[in-house]
């Protein structure tokens, strides 16, 4: 399958270098010195305790990536914008573009520049990074992945990609309700992402102090009600569900958005909390937690 990559970071790296590994044709958009790292060794690939080098392509506007089957939307929220003016001119026949951003409103943001045949929904709980330029590691924790139709149900484009991807060895789930499982991550990301940007602390040490697990369980409860409100399922035990597993994660386990604050790189904000906060006020809920806890990281933020 000819497959472009657009955002080479953690996420795109794992899953691009994964299905270059297994003989598909990938090339990825990238920028500066990690894109100049990969036009000169190819991508450094560091998982499950191997490193692999695989060969691939990388280039600087998708424009130059030819034919594609697939696109993979990997950038960070705050370059969806930037980043589908550059891919939507490379689009097209039958092209599909499976986003695995963070937040809920990618699927939206999408189909709105592309169109909605054009789009599929798709979330990641795969924990990866750029250890430096051309070099991308995972920290073995998870490396799922879950997509399918926005409009829920299959098809022949989705199975099809569903095959490739299983066939490279991913941790791939073929769903029917993408959407939903969308929200699923949402719930447990969005406090987490919030909280551990604070605290600047890894769930080890945080969930050490009972006020603290007593806000997430609040603040799953807020995002839950949001969702509820938006026309997904969640169950009323999600937030008792969320803490236990918090309790068994493992203890040095962080959240990007914590790692993008504590590094002062531009940040996800907009999309995680931000996005809680929007989405209530539009269909009036209540998050006060939320909103307290957004407004600090969004003062926080000015600083970078």
């Amino acid at each position: 399958m000819r497959i472009t990559v657009m955002g080479a970071g953690g996420v795109g790296g794992y899953y691009g270098g994964m299905l270059a590994r297994a003989g598909n044709e990938v090339t990825f958009v990238a920028r500066g010195a990690h894109l100049e790292a990969l036009r000169a060794r190819g991508l450094e690939l560091r998982t499950q305790g191997e490193t692999h080098r695989v060969a691939v392509r990388a280039v600087a506007d998708p424009g130059e990536a030819g034919p594609m089957d697939l696109a993979l939307f990997t950038v960070k929220t705050y370059d969806t914008a930037t980043a589908l003016d550059a891919l939507a001119p490379a689009i097209a026949g039958d092209a599909a573009v499976l986003t695995l951003q963070n937040g809920v409103e990618s699927v939206d943001q999408l189909t709105a520049r592309l169109g909605a045949s054009r789009v599929l929904a798709g979330v990641t709980y795969v924990a990866a990074g750029i250890a430096e330029p051309g070099i991308v590691a995972e920290n073995g924790f998870s490396r799922k992945i879950a997509f399918g139709e926005p409009g829920g149900g299959s098809s022949s484009r989705v199975e099809a990609i569903f095959a490739v991807m299983k066939a490279a060895g991913l941790d791939v789930e073929l769903s029917t309700n993408a959407r939903q499982a969308i929200w699923d991550k949402f719930v447990l990301v969005a406090p987490h992402a919030t909280i551990s940007a604070l605290c600047q602390t890894p769930i080890g040490i945080t969930r050490e102090t009972p006020e603290a697990m007593a806000l997430y369980h609040s603040m799953v409860g807020e995002v839950a009600a949001v969702g509820r409100a938006a026309g997904f399922t969640i169950p009323q035990d999600e937030p008792d569900r969320i803490v236990a597993n918090f309790m068994g994660a493992p203890p040095g386990q962080t959240s990007s958005l914590q790692r993008d604050y504590a590094n002062k790189r531009r940040v996800e904000l907009e999309y995680l909390p931000g996005s809680v906060v929007r989405l209530a006020k539009q269909h009036g809920v209540a998050v006060p937690r939320f909103e307290a806890l957004y407004a600090v990281l969004k003062v926080q933020a000015r600083q970078f």
